[in-house]
């Protein structure tokens, strides 16, 4: 287990204030937030790089807050991958053994496995200027992971690659994670990436962690209207109790809600993709209205459609072929339908 214990880093300009983080044994930790919020930073003072100012940082109840880097038995694959560019595969995998107290025999053990497990054996003697971005990261994971390290620290791992290699290395990785059990904290921008990899994770804030727990929690139940924004839960609204469920602030909306709203509790947030779309009214849906279409946008397989009904502005997901379809253009009349389990209040 990883303890962070109100761990804090002063800075020129920027701190890490009072991060308090638990993250279990075997865990995908994922640590998502804006560009400059201190993601890296917070990596770099797990691995020691950046001593924390105060604080506690403990590897399996063990204190390693002044264990020097070398001692942790923590390793960092950096986006950039770090090759050295003088060495072969085999030799960058290679390069942190002496460093570390593992035996010459067990560095081969562990070399063996991992070239075959991450498809290493037919490049181990070319040098990182002929590999491909997929190797790069592979060779890159494989040096980190041959000095057995209990935690693995990921900063952006995919972010470097193209879509083929990234799909390639993403499953890669859930293997890794799957056969070794090894926990893992991955710095991520792509919220793709940290669904299908993680477990668990935190958003982190202008050196402030906002809100941690399962990812399913993260991006289906924020607490805050940032965190909403920030996981992409387009359509947030204030909110009046009703005896029937609720009533969306400045509008003619009223919903029917799975779970009576807690005291305190003024927001009311809905992911765009949870709204469904269709061409005719359907009286079995919850919850289903009519609009009208202001705005189409392609986001590749999928379209971002903005519906305007009863003074509330709505962004809706759905597949392209949607667009042929239902033919879905500005101006158009469709009917939309939110199921009370897919409206979170907070």
């Amino acid at each position: 287990m990883i303890q962070l214990e109100n761990i804090n880093l002063n800075l020129p300009g920027f701190n890490l204030t009072n991060i308090n983080l638990h993250i279990r044994p075997g865990d995908f930790f994922a640590l998502i937030g804006p560009t400059g919020s201190g993601k890296s930073l917070l990596l770099e003072t797990i691995m020691g790089l950046m001593p924390a100012t105060c604080g506690t940082i403990r590897l399996n109840s063990i204190d390693i807050t002044d264990t020097p880097v070398e001692k942790r038995n923590i390793a960092i694959v950096y986006q950039d991958f770090a090759l050295f560019p003088h060495l072969n595969v085999k030799q960058n995998i290679y390069y942190g053994v002496p460093y570390h107290n593992i035996t010459m025999d067990e560095a081969d053990t562990r070399f063996r496995i991992l070239a075959k497990t991450l498809g290493l054996n037919n490049i181990i003697s070319r040098n990182p200027q002929k590999l491909s971005g997929g190797e790069k990261q592979r060779v890159a994971i494989a040096r980190a992971l041959i000095l057995n390290p209990a935690v693995l620290l990921l900063d952006e791992p995919l972010s470097a690659l193209d879509p083929v290699f990234r799909e390639e290395t993403r499953q890669l990785l859930k293997k890794v994670h799957n056969e070794l059990g090894m926990t893992i904290i991955m710095v991520s921008h792509n919220f793709a990436d940290v669904l299908y990899l993680a477990d668990t994770g935190a958003i982190i804030r202008q050196g402030r962690i906002m809100q941690h727990g399962s990812i399913d929690s993260l991006f289906e139940k924020p607490d805050s209207i940032f965190t909403a924004q920030f996981v992409g839960m387009k359509n947030i609204f204030d909110f009046d109790n009703i005896e029937e469920g609720i009533q969306l602030k400045g509008t003619q909306i009223r919903l029917n809600i799975l779970k009576r709203p807690d005291n305190g509790q003024v927001h009311a947030g809905i992911r765009p993709e949870e709204i469904i779309l269709s061409a005719s009214k359907d009286e079995l849906m919850a919850n289903q209205f009519q609009g009208k279409i202001t705005e189409v946008a392609s986001r590749g397989i999928y379209l971002a459609v903005h519906v305007e009904a009863l003074s509330a502005e709505f962004e809706i997901i759905c597949p392209a072929n949607y667009r042929r379809t239902m033919d879905l253009r500005p101006g158009s009349q469709v009917f939309f339908s939110i199921h009370p389990a897919a409206i979170h209040t907070f």
